[in-house]
């Protein structure tokens, strides 16, 4: 072993200098890692005889990261030994993270210098296991931290992550939390878990909570709007935190503002509160004058519309630059209406009064003529159409859709739209200038846009040169220029990056393109050369995955599609990981590549998984109208045994029965994009006002497949036995007292474009699916059902969303008997369809029970305002029949309802409480009913 050189001494110098005068990058895991270096070449350029790889590990766990380092160290016997080759590969070998400390040695041999790599291989993260955490989520903590399960780690680390979740508590009002982290793991042990014990300790809580200042507002008013007050009020538990009294003193300067305090100024003072734990604050208040706003002279804007442009009672009024804000506004809004020359004057007169001062602001408005297009004129086009450059002005006459207002700004974007339409024809050298005569009053414009063509230059011929690894039609094909056809410059650059993505995924990521090109003497044109430099081939070397605890490599490596000795296509990498990503069993995919940056013939690979928690509980449980009270739960593992598959198992229990079920659901069917998934469920069911129930049992298999962004097909067969029973002694046919077993096909098809699943605001869903039932020891279930659905959703104002549903189901027996059992009906009435009657009302016979039919058409039209405070006002029209009953009672007429009623947004979906009112009531039926729902009905 030699000691260190002279001259590693001096690098050492260097080092240390750089260290003083130049700032740190952001601490990482590679940081801690231990490094030594003791390489002193005899003789400067000394060749490499051998390299070694020592791994201080178990005898199982060391020819993995032997493997790992080889592929990371890039010197080979034989090389020149520079310091730079060793620190590159010191470098790549911390970057790995798979390290916890790196040794290096060198020694003379007679051939040369023999390198030695000893390398302790880290830990990484197994589990992460919190106590004490409440009143935070598990999650609250995660989130502190820089862990997460997969990830390596050093003990300095631990320490940071200790220091973080204590800053987290101190936030929630805890005055000294203690908090231990700790790695726990056998003795050569890779994967250790993360012991997180939190002691929290007493915390503060609120004393005297007082106010100073406030005349314009009461103090009761003003602490039902601090959460630190009512939090108070919980007995035991209500924590005080400056964290949430800053938030509150936000809330509360906005709620001056909106009460027109303009000048507000507020802060506040915590006494020290001793052994005592309590805090008593006192917030100082200014309130300054009260600002009310009113105008003169406005006749083309109304009060109300005016108000939307005055930002004091949002951003304040703090050295009348509120005030500036809001005439400037109100200005430009007259502007872009075609007032050019609006003038605005304000007066301001102080009011005193019992308990504050008002300062009343007249802001009076001269409006000035509003100029409006006359005509706009097009001059000196010769080759382009006047009709194809006016449909690039916004600045025209008036017209059915168009005000007609001159605005001197769209002008300057219309003069700029028309150079950019010549540009892309070809006119290189074009000129367009507009100009603008005004009426003597200023109530008209006459606008005109004075051309200058130039010549236009055409491409005459486009070459590429140096083109060998894919075929120069394939290229062709991604040009935008063509021979003929106009040339833009502007367009080499896309070409260029077109061109060079093409030759990069065939393996060569380092490939460059310059474009050249001639023109003629007289500019009219263009001959284009691409010559491209593919660069060296570089392949895809190993792959290298960590992180996945639970999940099996193959199931990563077949997401990936990319094997070692393949031609390296960035694409490819970035489809993989986006793939990986779209795994529910993963929470994040990082990427690293080793030698892609030096050039090197081959890049490796590594890819960090961190998985998702595998398993789950569900429980919930409420009050819906048409089920009654209800409880749920399901359990599930979202990753079985490591291979990406879920298995779930759950239950339901309400007042019209009960169901059971389980599945299990494969995202890979046989390799494809394909999603399967088999099932098996038991129920029994008796809906609300129906004179029968029934019980089911049976299984399913489902496939379904994803064609696009907004389309599901899926297909789905069903084997279940089913028993129909009477609920209030009413004799039963014989076929359905017997048990029946039924076949079904569905096929289905689902288009979804709505932004949102919970509450969607715009957008549209369809879905159509046919139900092909068969009866196995009986015909009564020989039917086709259709079931066509689709809504729509629109938002036209900030605010109001608007949304309609039609819904077409149909029954078609194909059996000799024309007959079909109760249970395959449609009916209709309540939440889900036609609200103000009862569940499954909508028809009934003279016995007053529920009618079925074999065919059922709903409609439904909606406004959701929201109110804010994640309140929603819902008026609907709701519309339906039943038809083709199978007795005369009833009729096949539509019947409606109208109604008004209130939600409550939460996270998961909104809770409300409607009333429907019938328009078309009948004689003994009542004119409405509530109904509660969890959830949207469409």
């Amino acid at each position: 072993m030699k000691p260190l050189h002279k001259k590693n001494k001096i690098g050492l110098l260097a080092l240390l200098l750089g260290i003083l005068f130049f700032p740190m990058p952001p601490a990482s895991a590679a940081d801690g890692i231990a490094e030594e270096k003791a390489v002193a070449p005899a003789r400067t350029g000394a060749v490499v005889s051998s390299v070694r790889v020592v791994i201080d590990a178990s005898p199982d766990r060391q020819a993995s990261h032997a493997a790992v380092a080889n592929h990371l160290i890039r010197i080979r016997p034989g090389d020149r030994l520079t310091d730079t080759s060793v620190e590159a590969a010191i470098a790549a070998l911390k970057s790995s993270h798979r390290f916890s400390a790196i040794h290096v040695d060198s020694s003379t041999a007679p051939d040369g210098e023999a390198l030695t790599f000893s390398l302790t291989p880290g830990q990484t993260v197994r589990d992460i296991r919190i106590r004490g955490k409440y009143p935070l989520f598990e999650r609250d903590i995660l989130n502190q931290m820089t862990l997460y399960p997969g990830d390596p780690f050093t003990r300095e680390e631990l320490s940071a992550q200790a220091a973080a979740i204590v800053k987290r508590y101190r936030r929630e009002g805890y005055i000294t939390p203690r908090v231990s982290v700790k790695a726990l793991a056998e003795p050569g042990e890779e994967n250790a878990v993360i012991l997180v014990d939190i002691e929290k300790g007493p915390h503060y809580m609120l004393g005297e909570l007082t106010f100073e200042g406030n005349r314009g507002i009461s103090s009761s008013a003003l602490q039902w709007r601090m959460g630190v007050w009512r939090t108070a009020l919980i007995p035991g538990i209500g924590r005080f935190s400056e964290y949430r009294l800053k938030k509150d003193m936000e809330s509360l300067l906005s709620y001056y503002r909106s009460k027109g305090f303009a000048d507000a100024a507020l802060s506040y003072r915590i006494d020290d509160p001793g052994e005592s734990h309590r805090v008593n604050v006192t917030v100082r208040i200014q309130e300054g004058h009260r600002y009310r706003i009113d105008f003169e002279g406005n006749r083309r804007f109304w009060d109300m519309t005016l108000k939307k442009e005055v930002t004091l009672f949002t951003e304040g009024n703090r050295n009348n630059i509120g005030m500036r804000k809001s005439i400037q506004n109100i200005k430009n809004r007259y502007r872009l209406a075609g007032y050019l020359d609006t003038r605005i004057e304000v007066a301001a007169t102080d009011a005193p009064g019992d308990r504050e001062t008002v300062r009343q602001v007249r802001l009076a408005i001269d409006e000035g003529p509003r100029t409006v297009v006359e005509e706009v004129t097009i001059a000196g086009n010769r080759t382009l159409a006047e009709a194809e450059i006016k449909k690039q002005l916004l600045t025209r006459p008036p017209a059915v859709f168009h005000d007609g207002a001159f605005v001197p700004e769209t002008l300057d974007t219309d003069t700029y739209a028309v150079t950019t339409l010549y540009l892309q024809q070809g006119f290189r050298e074009r000129t367009v200038d507009s100009e603008v005569t005004f009426s003597q009053d200023k109530t008209a414009a006459a606008v005109s846009l004075n051309i200058n063509e130039g010549p236009r230059t055409t491409v005459r011929s486009i070459s590429i040169t140096g083109l060998a690894v894919l075929p120069e039609a394939t290229a062709r094909q991604v040009l935008v220029h063509h021979i003929g056809g106009p040339f833009r410059n502007a367009a080499l650059a896309v070409e260029k990056e077109a061109i060079a993505s093409l030759v990069s995924e065939k393996g060569y990521p380092h490939a460059t393109v310059e474009a050249r090109v001639t023109t003629s003497m007289d500019h009219t044109r263009a001959d284009i050369v691409f010559d491209v430099d593919p660069g060296p081939l570089v392949t895809l070397g190993e792959i290298f995955i960590s992180g996945n605890l639970r999940t099996r490599e193959q199931v990563i490596r077949r997401e990936l599609e990319v094997k070692p000795g393949m031609p390296l296509s960035l694409r490819a990498l970035h489809d993989g990981q986006r793939r990986l990503r779209d795994l529910d069993i993963f929470h994040g995919v990082k990427y690293r590549t080793f030698g892609l940056k030096e050039k090197a013939e081959t890049v490796n690979l590594f890819v960090e998984i961190e998985e998702n928690k595998p398993y789950y509980a569900q429980a919930s449980g409420g009050y819906e109208s048409d089920s009654g009270g209800f409880g749920r739960i399901r359990i599930g593992d979202h990753n079985l045994f490591g291979l990406n598959k879920d298995l779930w198992a759950g239950g339901e229990v309400s007042e019209t029965g009960y169901r059971v079920e389980t599945r299990l659901t494969e995202p890979r069917f046989l390799g494809s994009r394909t999603t399967a998934s088999i099932g098996a469920f038991t129920e029994e069911l008796t809906e609300f006002n129906q004179p029968f129930g029934t019980r089911t049992t049976g299984g399913s298999l489902a496939f379904g497949r994803s064609l696009g962004t907004h389309l599901t097909s899926a297909l789905s067969f069903r084997l279940e036995r089913r028993d129909q029973f009477s609920v209030d002694n009413r004799p039963a046919t014989r076929a359905e007292e017997e048990t029946r077993t039924i076949f079904v096909t569905t096929p289905y098809l689902r288009y979804d474009s709505r932004d949102s699943f919970v509450r969607p605001t715009r957008g549209v869903f369809s879905s159509l699916s046919v139900d092909v039932s068969r009866g196995v020891e009986n015909r009564l279930d020989d039917f086709v059902r259709y079931l066509f659905d689709t809504r729509y959703y629109r938002t036209p104002l900030e605010g109001l969303t608007l949304a309609g549903m039609v819904r077409v189901g149909q029954v078609l027996p194909y059996s000799d008997s024309d007959l079909v059992p109760d249970d395959q009906l449609f009916f209709l009435g309540g939440i889900r369809d036609v609200r103000g009657f009862k569940e499954n009302l909508l028809r009934f016979d003279s016995a007053g029970d529920p009618v079925g039919g074999k065919t059922a058409l709903t409609g439904s039209l909606e406004a959701r305002i929201d109110l804010g405070m994640n309140l929603e006002l819902t008026t609907f029209f709701d519309i339906g029949s039943v038809q083709d009953a199978l007795v005369p009672d009833g009729s096949d007429r539509f019947r409606s309802s109208v109604g008004v009623g209130l939600r409550y947004i939460t996270p998961i979906g909104p809770m409300g409480l409607l009333y429907g009112h019938k328009l078309d009531r009948e004689e003994d039926e009542p004119a409405g009913r509530f109904h509660l729902s969890i959830g949207y009905s469409f």
